[in-house]
């Protein structure tokens, strides 16, 4: 007991009998095929590109702090045990 296969023969008799029908099923079939999403590749691209943007700007960054204010050395002064 294939049901798929007595499906097949039914609508293909349906079909035979009555073209209009044929017309609807065609329709119907490609209103709900599933489409291939074509944007999912460009959105991969987006956030590769999102996330490249983000770590050059923090390295741009964390680079430009380090030249542009540079620590002051501490100095520690010790004065003679005696003096006071």
């Amino acid at each position: 007991m294939n049901f798929e296969r007595e499906l097949a023969q039914i609508e293909k008799q349906l079909v035979t009998q009555d073209p209009l029908l044929a017309e609807k099923l065609e329709t119907f079939e490609q209103i709900t095929a599933p489409r291939p999403r074509p944007g999912q590749r460009r959105r991969v691209y987006l956030f590769a590109a999102v996330v490249l943007v983000l770590l050059a700007l923090a390295s741009a960054l964390a680079s430009g702090t380090a030249a542009e204010h540079p620590r002051p050395s501490q100095v520690v002064r010790e004065e003679p045990a005696g003096s006071g």
